[in-house]
């Protein structure tokens, strides 16, 4: 396993434990600690669904932002290139004359 996966299992181990311990130690009855931890997922939940919907916003705006600089990047490519083929058939012009 790597350090990375070690450190993940780690914590895990320990948010369960940690966890197994707080229902076990808890001074509340059993519906509402269950009701705080519902309450918690949920506000959790929401802010998850809004950091997703805020980094779908961001990825959508740089991806058209990246549209559009390869459209120009494009443009100036086949700018240039006209440019080289005119300036081509004019020397050929001049050479063969």
């Amino acid at each position: 396993m790597s350090n990375t996966s070690d450190t993940l299992l780690a914590f895990l181990v320990g948010a369960t434990v940690g966890g197994i311990a707080a229902l076990l130690l808890a001074p509340e009855k059993g519906e509402v600690t269950r009701q705080k931890i519902k309450k918690s997922f949920n506000e959790l939940q929401e802010r998850g669904e809004v950091a997703y919907e805020e980094l779908e916003k961001s990825i959508e705006g740089k991806a058209k932002e990246l549209a559009q600089l390869a459209k120009a990047q494009g443009e100036a490519v086949k700018g240039a290139f006209a440019e080289g083929k005119s300036t081509y058939l004019k020397e050929l012009k001049k050479s063969s004359s």
